[in-house]
């Protein structure tokens, strides 16, 4: 059985293990330990910036996305995160979370939904681009990494 639920503290170690399991483009150091990983999860839900969904296979969780409900310009918002366990990428579930992601945007008022993601990440962007999303720009130096691509593209979708 698979569905879409609303995730809370009690899914911080999922949450982290779909994280290290994603194996996200881009990443080219795996230096950041699973302890780091928590640390910086548990912050995010502290500040409450960001709305957590998670794709729930049975009774594993196996991917999830956060939306942040603001973004500049007049009822914008951001998709922050998605990831995907690499074993199920490729099955639709990052469509599912993104398309779960829109409506719930939508029922809340907004009409553009936004994302970053990394220049160099041609999977990634041809993922968003494939479901509907259109390049706006890119930041050079936008993720202050001292190595490797530092230029974000954002993403646009109107809702």
């Amino acid at each position: 059985m698979e569905k879409i639920i609303r995730l809370n503290r009690r899914h911080f170690d999922d949450i982290v293990n779909i994280d290290i399991c994603s194996e996200h483009q881009g990443d080219t150091s795996n230096n950041t330990s699973k302890l780091e990983m928590r640390k910086d999860l548990i912050s995010r839900f502290d500040d409450g910036y960001e709305i957590f969904f998670g794709f729930k296979h049975d009774s594993e969780l196996i991917g999830y996305v956060t939306l942040k409900p603001f973004f500049p310009g007049y009822k914008h918002c951001e998709v922050y995160w998605l990831a995907v366990k690499k074993k199920y990428q490729g099955k639709g579930i990052g469509t599912s979370l993104m398309k779960y992601v829109e409506e719930y945007a939508k029922s809340l008022g907004f009409r553009k939904i936004c994302l970053y993601t990394g220049k160099d990440m041609n999977l990634t962007r041809k993922f968003y681009e494939k479901i509907g999303y259109s390049f706006v720009n890119e930041f050079p130096g936008y993720y202050g990494y001292l190595t490797g691509n530092t230029t974000a593209v954002l993403y646009a979708k109107l809702l």
